[in-house]
């Protein structure tokens, strides 16, 4: 429970994907509910069976920072993905980080690059 607790609190206010669900929800449910979706997460780490929908983006244009709007080439699009399935690959990759950094199969550069950036596994059934 406490590596989902940690995994929500970590998580930055982004924008839901296309399932809906935001972080600012997940850090508002209850005890109970965040035991079924420990539950639901341990049965997709079990089976490998990551829903359909947890594999689909939203795609967004967002325009660039001082350039013109009007101007489609001004655009860069940022896919929205499901908070959920962003919360269960913070979870794998904090295990993966920690299982690497334990078997000292990781340098030190190379473990704070890990833990700083945005890196996300791709989960493939």
């Amino acid at each position: 429970m406490a590596e989902l607790k940690h995994s929500i609190v970590k998580s930055n206010e982004s924008a839901a994907g296309p399932d809906g669900v935001y972080y600012q929800f997940l850090r508002h449910l209850p005890e109970s509910c965040l035991h079924t979706l420990l539950k639901l997460f341990n049965n997709i780490w079990t089976t490998g069976d990551i829903p359909p929908s947890w594999r689909e983006a939203s795609v967004v244009p967002i325009p660039k920072p001082g350039k013109d709007p009007s101007d489609p080439s001004n655009y860069r699009p940022i896919a929205l993905t499901s908070c959920l399935c962003k919360t269960l690959e913070r979870m794998v990759n904090d295990r993966l980080v920690h299982v690497l950094e334990s078997r000292n199969l990781l340098s030190k550069n190379a473990s704070i690059q890990l833990k700083k950036s945005a890196f996300q596994l791709a989960l493939h059934t």
